[in-house]
């Protein structure tokens, strides 16, 4: 799936990048947070958080600057598709500021990109726990809506009480995500997809018009089809 993050400007940050990857090349570099708490980090990489830190605390003013800069650089990548990259930047992102909802979103995406969905699920709750920025806030909700759906879609008949859980969490973000802004197409689109896969066919037609009276990206046109066959669609 594809993550919205709907920030824009960024400064070139691929220097701090090169400065600070040969201190950091280990497996854990490519899971989040360094793979920490479960992984231990080594006095010598500590180290070489702290002085990475202190460096780009001069560089950019302050942790704050240099944590959402950092973040960006991870998103640039991530569309870029370089997601090994995208983990460092926003592993670094991380190291200076830990709160920032910009790096859990990012490390949700890359997580979800991975098929790792109940790890990417943890992140982006914990991004929606962090989020402070209103408008931040309603792509966030439908992002995390639509791994919460796709989740419950693949789990196996035998866990029908966690695929029900998981439908109920992702109607319920992409609930708020649109109480927050009615006018906001992919919640329409992606929620429409969701109750298909919910087998509330009435109910995805109504977002599937939703969606299109307010120009969303087309629908993909196996999921029309399977939903026509489903129910024909309501004139």
């Amino acid at each position: 799936m594809r993550f919205r993050l709907g920030l824009v400007g960024w400064v070139s940050g691929f220097f701090l990048l090169l400065a600070a990857v040969s201190a950091q090349s280990n497996e854990a570099d490519q899971l989040p947070m360094f793979g920490q708490p479960e992984i231990t980090r080594p006095e010598s990489l500590k180290k070489a958080d702290e002085a990475f830190i202190r460096d780009s605390t001069l560089r950019f003013g302050n942790r704050q600057a240099g944590s959402d800069t950092l973040a960006m650089q991870g998103w640039t990548a991530i569309r870029a598709k370089k997601s090994d990259m995208a983990m460092q930047y926003f592993n670094q992102a991380w190291l200076l500021n830990p709160k920032n909802y910009r790096v859990f979103w990012g490390f949700g995406a890359l997580m979800s990109e991975r098929g790792r969905l109940n790890e990417a699920i943890e992140h982006l709750e914990t991004a929606r726990e962090l989020v402070d920025d209103p408008v931040q806030r309603v792509a966030l909700l439908c992002d995390l809506g639509t791994v919460h759906s796709e989740y419950a879609a693949r789990l196996p008949a035998d866990r029908e009480l966690e695929r029900a859980q998981h439908f109920v969490k992702a109607n319920s973000r992409f609930t708020e995500s649109l109480e927050n802004d009615p006018q906001y197409a992919m919640s329409w689109r992606e929620w429409a997809m969701s109750l298909y896969e919910q087998g509330r066919y009435s109910e995805a037609w109504v977002k599937v018009h939703r969606a299109r009276e307010l120009r969303a990206e087309p629908f993909p046109p196996e999921f029309l089809k399977k939903l026509s066959t489903k129910m024909p669609e309501p004139k």
